[in-house]
């Protein structure tokens, strides 16, 4: 009897822990697999944007400085004393404008002689061709008046070429640089006094490498920004392109002609140039949707519900677009924004721009 008992005890307590064996495998399963579950349910959720067809750009950006149409350093002609120096520093000039004139007391009595002595050998001249119509001079004698005429024309041109030097006269129009003459100063034509630069236009000078030798032409629309106007820009076009190729550096030079009738551009400033050489209609995404992780750059898509990693080939960007040279296709659905979370094949929501910012506040 005892061990009838015993046996039914022993198969009591076996039966009991099958049981909580049982529940407690129950319990353990549903507490893992109900978070795993609504892991499963959650989605992320993003922006997207399909890719939009636009016009684009071939073109090159370089760094160029910009160089006045036309410059030249004023010196004078010839050596003396400053009697005139009615200009200052920064003046504008018209052509003809004087810029400084020096003593030329000497100059007029030289050129006074040249014309006296020029005077005397016309009258001999005349003299002696009215005896030649008359046959009394000789041939021999004739001539040699002619030549000291001659002479005397010469010298009386040199005369006033001299006297002229005396002046200096602005060539063309234009900005006078640092200009500092006085009147009794000693100069001579080795004396810089000052610089004039025609800014109603400019240039800019760049250089492109070998490999757009063959794009580059004149008449090609640049356009040019510089620092000084943040919010401003300048058009151009390419009035010259280098023949030849420098060995050092593999480039060559193109110089852009713009109009700078304000005189905003200054000479020796830099400028950063867009050379535009063919427009054409591309396939492009907002920057933010492209991804660049080592020397991959992809996206992701949407594709039934799920985040797609896609890998593409960019071509230009401007303007917060990014040109697709491969890789996507007007229809796809492009993750703009959540990305930073998603990985290939996690689900996803797509909403709208606003009630995702609402979210990620």
């Amino acid at each position: 009897m005892a061990k009838a008992i015993r046996w039914i005890v022993g198969l009591l307590v076996v039966a009991a822990f099958a049981g909580a064996g049982v529940y407690g495998t129950r319990y353990l399963t549903g507490t893992q697999s109900e978070p795993a579950a609504k892991q499963e349910r959650s989605a992320t959720r993003i922006a997207v944007s399909t890719p939009q067809r636009r016009n684009l750009e071939d073109r090159y950006s370089a760094v160029g400085t910009v160089l006045p149409l036309r410059s030249i350093e004023l010196r004078p002609l010839a050596a003396g004393r400053v009697v005139s120096a009615p200009v200052s520093s920064g003046d504008q000039l018209s052509e003809g404008d004087l810029v400084f004139e020096l003593d030329s007391r000497a100059a007029r009595a030289e050129l006074a002689n040249a014309e006296a002595s020029f005077e005397e050998a016309r009258q001999e001249l005349e003299r002696f061709e009215e005896l030649e119509d008359r046959n009394i001079s000789s041939e021999a004698r004739i001539e040699t008046v002619r030549a000291a005429y001659r002479r005397a024309e010469a010298a009386l041109q040199l005369r006033r070429a001299n006297l002229d030097d005396r002046r200096l006269l602005a060539p063309f129009d234009g900005v006078v640089g640092a200009y500092d003459l006085d009147p009794g100063e000693y100069i001579d034509p080795a004396t810089v006094v000052s610089t004039l630069q025609d800014l109603s236009a400019v240039e800019a000078e760049f250089a492109l490498p070998e490999r757009y030798f063959a794009r580059a032409r004149k008449g090609q629309t640049v356009r040019l920004s510089a620092r000084p106007y943040p919010d401003r820009r300048f058009t151009g076009e390419v009035d010259f392109v280098s023949p030849t190729i420098a060995e050092g550096s593999r480039s060559f030079d193109v110089r852009v002609r713009v109009d700078n009738d304000d005189r905003a551009l200054a000479g020796g400033m830099f400028v950063d140039a867009e050379l535009v050489f063919e427009t054409y209609e591309g396939l492009t995404v907002p920057d933010d949707a492209v991804i660049s992780e080592g020397s991959a750059t992809y996206v992701f898509t949407v594709e039934d519900g799920r985040a797609r990693r896609t890998d593409i080939a960019l071509g230009q960007s401007s303007d917060g677009q990014s040109e697709i040279v491969d890789g996507l296709n007007e229809e796809a659905q492009v993750v703009v924004t959540g990305w930073d979370n998603l990985s290939d094949g996690a689900p996803v929501e797509i909403v709208g721009e606003a009630a995702l910012d609402e979210v990620l506040d």
